[in-house]
């Protein structure tokens, strides 16, 4: 073993303090022993699933956007002047004031204005947004994320050559109000998500050339070492499991020479991002998607959308002015550089949060409550015909007028789950069985709540 006295200054930079914060793999997971992975799937109707997309960027806005201040603009009374809302080419309202870069991507964009959500509890609604299931505290355990469920689907058709996870989660807040980041629930714990937390621009998982041969030292007596990690099986505790897994998922990583690509980023490019927590993780999403090293679904979260007071600010600071500022720059140069890459055909982009907000005049807080049944969701790439809207809302946005799809109803989470499914060539119908509790689980429930939807792929968008 190295001696040297600056050992723990040169390497690894990744204590074991910081592979749990950075690692995320939930080891706190939960232990139904045994721990039975699910070993049969089944379609429940035929449906040919679009396919055509290799990987699937989703960023989550998390809190709750205004739809009435953003995609879905409205006037009255309560609107700032400086949202500088002008018509564009494409035939709708948009404010330049608050997304002037967004204002030149709009021909990338499908704006769907005919959005509603299921719950107004942050916690509830971003469960929704993650799984696509309702809370249920019986199976709320066992339900996997949209993502792991993506990556269970493509453990068959992993190369050799990739080296990255097919699901990474980044900037997730997780917390009381918000509940934690969904996992890989009752899936094997190779479908748990990575995660990055880039606030305080600490990028992980590269390893200086000077330092290659101390790594590879360590690795090799880690394993000699811990002789647990050779005997785990389906019966070991499901936390041990995710650690292991964990494990070699990172050292595959880190041994890679296209991870220190992927982790790059330079100053030029992270200003044209916006120099942000939320530019950062665009960034590095774009880089995932161009390395097409096996990562399928980016859960990029950006926090700060709940704006029950002085959602306009202080003279144009906070509030909305702030979140825009930070939202604007990193979505339209993701889609600038994946479709200056030729990336954006066959990536989807899908931009969101779990809920709206309350319609007409504001609080007396200077804010907006939480709120259902109008909220937007933005569509890019994968085949996504740009520069079209779907849906239309009244006066207020406080009601649906024009659901603008053949379904004739809002479109709903669930109808978002089918459609990621869809594109990355997955059938949304199947049902996995012999789960834990022995009810099986389905991919998107057709029912909701008490009554059958028949929720499926949004089909006009493409």
């Amino acid at each position: 073993m190295d001696t040297d006295k600056n050992m723990a200054g040169l390497f690894p930079r990744l204590r074991r303090r910081d592979l749990l914060r950075l690692g995320g793999l939930s080891v706190a997971g939960f232990d139904l022993l045994p721990m039975l992975a699910p070993s049969n799937v089944f379609a429940q109707s035929r449906v040919t699933p679009r396919g055509g997309a290799k990987a699937v960027i989703f960023l989550n806005m998390q809190g709750g956007p205004s739809q009435m201040d953003m995609f879905d603009v409205k006037m009255g009374k309560w609107a700032p002047e400086n949202r500088d809302v002008r018509m564009t080419k494409q035939g709708y309202q948009f404010p330049y004031g608050l997304l002037p870069k967004m204002a030149g991507t709009l021909d990338d964009l499908y704006v769907v204005r005919s959005a509603q959500a299921w719950e107004t509890v942050h916690s509830r609604g971003q469960y929704y947004l993650q799984t696509g299931h309702a809370v249920s505290a019986a199976r709320i355990k066992e339900m996997p994320s949209l993502g792991s469920v993506i990556a269970y689907e493509y453990q068959g058709r992993r190369r050799t050559t990739d080296y990255l996870p097919p699901f990474v989660s980044m900037n997730y807040e997780p917390s009381t109000m918000y509940g934690p980041l969904q996992t890989e629930g009752c899936l094997p714990s190779d479908c748990s998500p990575l995660t990055l937390d880039l606030k305080d621009r600490n990028l992980p998982f590269t390893i200086e050339a000077t330092e290659k041969d101390r790594y590879a030292r360590r690795w090799e007596l880690l394993n000699k070492m811990d002789t647990s990690r050779r005997e785990l099986d389906d019966s070991s505790p499901q936390n041990m499991r995710q650690f292991a897994s964990f494990g070699r998922a990172v050292n595959k990583m880190m041994t890679n020479p296209g991870i220190s690509q992927v982790m790059k980023i330079g100053e030029e490019e992270r200003k044209a991002y916006g120099a942000t927590p939320f530019g950062d993780a665009c960034l590095i999403a774009r880089n995932m998607v161009a390395a097409d090293a096996g990562a399928r679904f980016l859960l990029v979260t950006q926090p700060g959308w709940d704006h029950h007071g002085q959602i306009y600010g202080k003279n144009s600071q906070g509030g909305l002015y702030k979140t825009c500022s930070d939202l604007d720059p990193a979505f339209s140069a993701l889609i600038a550089d994946l479709k200056r890459s030729q990336l954006l055909d066959s990536t989807l982009v899908v931009c969101m949060g779990e809920f709206g907000r309350t319609p007409g005049g504001l609080t007396p807080l200077d804010g907006r409550e939480h709120y259902a049944d109008t909220m937007f969701a933005v569509f890019a790439g994968a085949g996504v015909k740009g520069g079209r809207l779907m849906g239309a809302t009244d006066a207020e946005c406080a009601h649906i007028t024009d659901f603008g799809w053949k379904a004739n109803r809002p479109v709903y989470p669930e109808d978002v789950c089918a459609t990621i499914y869809s594109v990355l060539g997955i059938d949304w119908t199947k049902r996995l069985t012999n789960t834990p509790s022995g009810r099986d689980f389905q991919y998107v429930d057709p029912a909701a709540g008490t009554r059958v939807v028949g929720f499926r792929e949004v089909s006009e968008l493409f």
